[in-house]
């Protein structure tokens, strides 16, 4: 710790003697006042002249073998310069050893890790870059990452400005490689895109589609034996009371087994197939919306209440008999998972955001929050008892969800014990049809 108090005593010490010195001159050759005064000029200039010498040799790198000679305060501050210069070195090592370090983690990541700047100028890449984009670390730093990856799905998604946002793209170096790309904001300006290969998740994946649709194949022809069977003997006259209630067991079984076939043929015509842009036609989702409550309300009589509040202006370009789909199962949901008297709105409108939204709530019980995120998963139930009871599949709203999903969508579920749930499915913009534009093509 330096003395201040001490330093400036010192300075101060010798500007005194020289004024002193400069009196008893004075006083010797009969000027004391004028000499006195040229002292203190001279010592000021002193000062600036050893000031300006640290700053030219600050200028010049300020090496420590090309230091001013200097005394007093000012060899403090050179001493201070010096004592910051080798903290600074020491800093600077400790920066350049731990980016090396990082700089050789991210280079052996095997995931594809692009980092380039608003202009879309390539800043950083790692190996990996190189085999699963063909983006070479210094071949193509400062090229435009958009000129590199030129497929249209790349190009489509570069050009989003939603982060976080994961899709499954072919590898420009392989197009037999299935990729999923993720991109990030950073810190300046700056994107992170990561890359990583999925081939064998996909092919896993689209093994399990097809082995889940083969065996539901299969399923539906015994099924439909034993249903037309079961159906003949239920008609005979003769059958006593107990056989008739076991084989109207064994019917009730068989129906929703047949359920569940049926259901999981859907799903695996919806997995991991987007409709295109392109595809699908103008639906009246108002309509669907009217329909399908009306059949309901005929079903269930006054158990509860269903509104329907939906801007028939608003159309969705898609497919209709998903949409049927999704709408049918949400709101079976609602109506079976929730006691007699619970009131639930059927709504479809645009959101605060511009986005297409189809929202089924209900006032009912509510659901738990463990619960939520796992809702949309194969075969999940809250309450197993009395789901079977219902006669659900435990697959509607993995159809939702997928159905969702296949029109760029996404399912949306919200619940809070004793207040109710809402499942909602937003659609993204490019999806929107009003009723006066169809009605001028």
């Amino acid at each position: 710790m330096i003395n201040v108090t001490a330093l400036l005593r010192s300075e101060l010490s010798w500007f005194v003697l020289a004024i002193l010195a400069a009196l008893v001159a004075g006083l010797i050759v009969g000027a004391p006042l004028l000499l006195m005064l040229l002292a203190s000029i001279g010592y000021t200039i002193w000062l600036l002249v050893r000031m300006a010498n640290i700053v030219k040799w600050l200028e010049s790198g300020a090496a420590s073998s090309k230091a001013p000679p200097t005394m007093g305060l000012m060899d403090q501050v050179v001493g201070l310069i010096h004592r910051e210069k080798a903290y600074s070195r020491k800093q600077k090592n400790r920066y350049r050893s731990t980016l090396a370090r990082f700089n050789h983690l991210a280079a052996v990541l095997p995931d594809a890790t692009v980092v380039f700047d608003n202009m879309r100028n390539i800043q950083w890449s790692n190996h990996a870059a190189n085999t699963l984009l063909n983006i070479h670390e210094e071949r193509d730093h400062g090229q435009r990452i958009d000129n590199l990856l030129r497929a249209p799905e790349m190009l489509n998604y570069l050009a989003q400005e939603e982060e976080g946002l994961e899709v499954e793209v072919s590898s420009p170096v392989a197009p037999e490689k299935t990729l999923s790309m993720i991109k990030v904001k950073a810190a300046k300006g700056m994107t992170v895109l990561i890359a990583r290969d999925i081939t064998q998740r996909v092919k896993v994946r689209e093994m399990r589609k097809a082995f889940v649709a083969d065996v539901s194949h299969e399923l539906r022809t015994p099924l439909t034996v034993i249903r037309g069977y079961l159906e003949m003997v239920l008609d005979d006259d003769m059958l006593d009371t107990k056989n008739k209630d076991a084989l109207l067991n064994v019917q009730a079984q068989s129906d929703r087994m047949q359920h569940i076939v049926e259901h999981l043929l859907e799903l695996s015509k919806l997995e991991g197939n987007p409709l295109g842009e392109s595809e699908g036609q103008p639906i009246v989702v108002s309509s669907l919306l009217q329909n399908t409550v009306k059949v309901l309300n005929e079903s269930i009589g006054s158990s509860h209440e269903l509104i329907v509040d939906a801007d028939e202006e608003l159309l969705l370009i898609g497919s209709e008999s998903e949409i049927y789909s999704a709408i049918n199962n949400l709101l079976a949901n609602a109506i079976n998972y929730t006691n007699a008297g619970t009131r639930v709105i059927a709504s479809w409108h645009l959101n605060d955001t511009g986005l297409p939204l189809l929202s089924i709530d209900d006032n009912g019980a509510g659901i738990e929050a463990q619960h939520l995120h796992r809702l949309s998963e194969r075969f999940y139930r809250v309450d197993k008892g009395r789901s079977r009871e219902n006669g659900g599949t435990g697959l509607g709203l993995a159809i939702v969800k997928h159905a969702a999903q296949r029109h760029g969508g996404q399912l949306l579920i919200n619940s809070t014990p004793g207040h109710g749930s809402q499942f909602q499915i937003e659609f993204p913009a490019s999806r929107i049809a009003s009723a006066a534009k169809v009605m001028n093509m």
